[in-house]
């Protein structure tokens, strides 16, 4: 097996293998990446999604001026709104909004009873219109659609 150079403790065209974390090692790692990964989502993430429903909302900015005009656009909430519908109408206008498909000829009937099931379920034991309406706005608003679904 032949490593990058990175890895060799020895001369040229000798490979030493690297070091293996222990689990203390793996655990502060992940641990660093996950609270990077929160404080994006709540510092980052969260005043821009602040700023989006304030700009969705037509709120006023706060630094007008007596004598001036304070019209605030709501040109965010404007074209969510126009998007809304195409989405709506690819993704729910028919009762088929999944569909497997077979890896060979014995996959065919599987793969209809599944794509029927799933359907179903989508359509009739939960409300899929709902819950793909509320997935889309939550994505163009918030930069993050989250659907909760379990088995």
């Amino acid at each position: 097996m032949n490593l990058p150079p990175e890895y060799s403790e020895a001369g040229a065209g000798e490979t030493a293998a690297p070091e293996l974390m222990d689990d203390g090692e793996l655990q502060s790692v992940l641990r660093a990446e996950f609270d990077d990964a929160r404080d994006y989502h709540t510092n980052q993430l969260g005043n821009e999604r602040q700023k989006a429903g304030d700009y969705y909302l037509g709120a006023k900015f706060g630094n007008e001026q007596e004598g001036r005009s304070s019209v605030v656009s709501t040109e965010v909430a404007d074209t969510i709104e126009y998007v809304m519908p195409s989405l709506m109408r690819i993704f729910a206008s028919t009762d088929e909004a999944v569909r497997f498909m077979p890896r060979g000829p014995e996959d065919v009937e599987a793969a209809e009873q599944a794509s029927e099931y799933v359907n179903w379920v989508l359509n009739n034991e939960n409300a899929g219109f709902t819950i793909l309406h509320n997935w889309f706005k939550d994505a163009l608003l918030n930069k993050m659609g989250v659907v909760k679904f379990w088995w």
